[in-house]
């Protein structure tokens, strides 16, 4: 009695086989990574909207925009301590009542006067006594009472297409079985406009900085302050988060802030020749900052959601271009001078929220007058949307 063959792949199907698959993987897997995107630039859309909905809800209860940050007086420690960011304010519209009242307004954010001349002082220490023990926090006494709110993340903050860290520092948490959590950051700051040193030292963007210094002391953002239309006028973009860790810190180009050293005899931006034309001295700046070499000042954008002057970006500088802060004045502590723009990992632009609350996606390769154009609130510019 003859026994049945056995059949089976042969090594030449099975190969075969293999390579079929391996094809159909190399044909799905950039659709299923675009669909993940879609779904994370979706979210991030979302989280601006949410924002967006927050600062109606502000404008509606308060009959004025949120400062972005409010200028102390350093030489009286008395002055006030409300260098809170915006997104510190809109808490109690984002269902965030829990972490709005961790925070004690009666001292800073960050770095304030109370700590430098009053905390000091009362607790019998030299002036120059150096931040207390936070794992490189750096956020001096002020930071460690609001650590409780300080270490939150929030959600709404955070778009799901960023995986750097932004910031590194940490704060010891907890007792009798401390943990260091890391200090909360974001990837949603808020538009300054345009290069206030090109515009008689005033901002010309809805983040507005009230306080003692009269060359910041901007007057309070209402809706009817918007002349150019809530429609075309950016209030919130996004920004990648720097790697906070690390070096050379690539591939995180977009993250990183670069050190610019070329400047005018008025040390702080370049003007020369210009006529004190605004938008081609901050074309000329942008186009110094993106196409020279300057050195990689620091990775750690985005830290920091609580303090007002760590939110803030310009239009100086086109969508997703290299972020330079000048060397001279470095980043200022307050948010108000700088090349940090918009940009993100979404391919092809950035998501952008507008005055009215609409959220549309820019392209990268958005002409500068548009961009220029959607950043002022009263500049009197005649904007097509289109050319978003």
């Amino acid at each position: 009695m003859m026994s049945a063959k056995r059949r089976g792949f042969t090594l030449i199907e099975l190969l075969v086989v293999i390579a079929i698959i391996a094809v159909l993987i190399a044909l799905l897997l950039p659709a299923v990574q675009q669909a993940r995107e879609a779904a994370r630039r979706a979210q991030c859309t979302n989280n601006l909207k949410q924002i967006g909905l927050a600062m109606a809800n502000y404008v509606s209860s308060n009959d004025a925009y949120p400062p972005y940050y409010i200028s102390p007086d350093w030489s009286n420690p008395q002055s006030g301590e409300a260098n809170f960011s915006i997104h510190a304010r809109l808490l109690p519209y984002m269902d965030q009542s829990a972490t709005y009242n961790a925070m004690n307004f009666n001292f800073g954010a960050r770095w304030s006067p109370s700590w430098d001349g009053g905390i000091q002082q009362v607790s019998g220490y030299s002036n120059n006594v150096p931040n207390p023990p936070d794992n490189g926090a750096a956020g001096q006494m002020n930071g460690v009472i609001q650590m409780t709110a300080v270490v939150t993340a929030i959600n709404s903050f955070l778009c799901p297409s960023d995986p750097y860290m932004g910031g590194s520092g940490m704060y010891v948490l907890g007792y009798p079985n401390p943990t260091n959590r890391l200090v909360g950051t974001f990837n949603y700051p808020t538009n300054i406009g345009l290069n206030r040193h090109a515009n008689n030292w005033r901002f010309n963007g809805p983040a507005y900085l009230p306080g003692w210094d009269g060359a910041l002391n901007n007057p309070v953002i209402k809706m009817a302050s918007f002349l150019d239309g809530t429609s075309t006028t950016a209030i919130f973009s996004e920004w990648v988060k720097g790697p906070a860790t690390g070096a050379p810190w690539a591939p995180n180009v977009l993250g990183m802030v670069w050190g610019t050293t070329t400047s005018d005899s008025s040390g702080q931006f370049v003007t020369s020749g210009l006529q004190g034309i605004q938008p081609y001295s901050d074309y000329l700046n942008a186009q110094i900052c993106s196409n020279t070499g300057y050195n990689w000042n620091w990775g750690w954008k985005g830290e920091w959601w609580i303090h007002g002057g760590s939110c803030t970006y310009s239009h100086t500088q086109p969508p997703n271009r290299r972020a330079c802060v000048y060397s001279d004045i470095g980043m200022d502590w307050r948010g108000a001078s700088h090349m940090i723009g918009a940009s993100s990992l979404h391919p092809g632009g950035v998501n952008v929220l507008f005055a009215d609350g609409s959220v549309r996606f820019v392209k990268s390769s958005v002409n500068y007058i548009v961009w220029y154009g959607v950043a002022t609130y009263a500049g009197n510019e005649v904007v097509d949307m289109s050319g978003l």
